[in-house]
């Protein structure tokens, strides 16, 4: 029986790791590194400090439901798990199989994307928004449509990367990255928050560990050989953007947890009446 079970988790492309006890264990498709594993630890350990007690949850990018799993076990009343299957390369069974291996209640949509969430036409207690917004071609329109999943009293918790290195309200898009097509400096990102009408209400970072390279230990103990022998060819490369003097392209040096409440009123970053629905939030422009 546990061999059967075993054969029919091993036949899923997982992304997360699951200990489903009794020895059955999912293994990810793709290699998973310590990076992976402490972005992970960082996530559980922000996602530890809410209520989710009798609450309703909406997991936005499910992907095998991990977070969803924790929601429930952590006594949410309600989780509906959301993913669009065609946007990443998993065929989806995966949160199928755990569900059934862990003996969960959570209800699972798989095509819903993050531009049709008002379609759902649900308010939720919490929102998880986890390892989503770096993956998105329109982060902004996204997130008017978690706006129309709030009611005054919801929680959403957002989490992804960002890169410091950038203008403070620069975002870098590249969508020939399929690992990062939109990367925003924190504050961004804020005001794309603010302006989909949230309120941040905390904020936690995990810096990256250091790791050879420029600015790390051993690339510091690197510059300063190089500059007791003297060899000014050598600082030169060391100094320069790149070995070969090209420009350094900007790219994610820390993860960003955002815990965000809706707000409704008078929001400065719109002149004008805003766009996709949310005139209705601002008392300027409903009625």
């Amino acid at each position: 029986m546990g061999t059967t079970a075993q054969q029919k988790i091993d036949a899923v492309s997982w992304y997360h790791e699951f200990d489903f006890g009794n020895g059955l264990r999912a293994v990810p498709k793709t290699p998973v590194d310590s990076g992976h594993r402490r972005i992970w630890a960082f996530i559980e350990d922000q996602l530890g400090r809410i209520d989710f007690s009798g609450k309703s949850v909406l997991d936005i990018g499910c992907w095998d439901g991990y977070w969803s799993f924790l929601a429930e076990r952590r006594g949410a009343k309600r989780v509906l798990a959301t993913d669009d299957c065609s946007q990443n390369w998993a065929e989806g069974q995966g949160i199928h199989v755990a569900k059934e291996m862990l003996g969960s209640s959570i209800q699972i949509k798989q095509d819903v994307s993050v531009y049709q969430l008002a379609g759902l036409n649900e308010q939720f207690d919490i929102i998880l928004f986890l390892g989503v917004w770096y993956h998105l071609f329109d982060p902004f329109f996204a997130l008017t449509q978690l706006r129309h999943c709030c009611h005054p009293n919801t929680f959403v918790l957002m989490e992804g990367s960002v890169a410091t290195d950038l203008g403070s309200q620069e975002v870098l898009y590249n969508f020939a990255d399929h690992n990062c097509e939109f990367l925003p400096h924190p504050d961004g990102y804020r005001q794309l928050v603010r302006a989909a009408y949230f309120s941040e209400v905390g904020c936690s970072f995990l810096d990256p560990p250091d790791v050879p390279g420029r600015l790390g230990w051993r690339w510091r103990l690197r510059l300063c050989r190089e500059v007791l022998r003297g060899s000014r060819d050598g600082i030169r490369a060391m100094a320069s953007p790149t070995p070969d003097g090209k420009p350094r392209l900007k790219t994610a040096n820390r993860r960003m947890f955002l815990t965000c409440t809706p707000f409704q009123g008078t929001n400065e970053l719109h002149a004008y009446k805003p766009p996709f629905g949310l005139h209705v939030y601002d008392d300027r422009f409903r009625g």
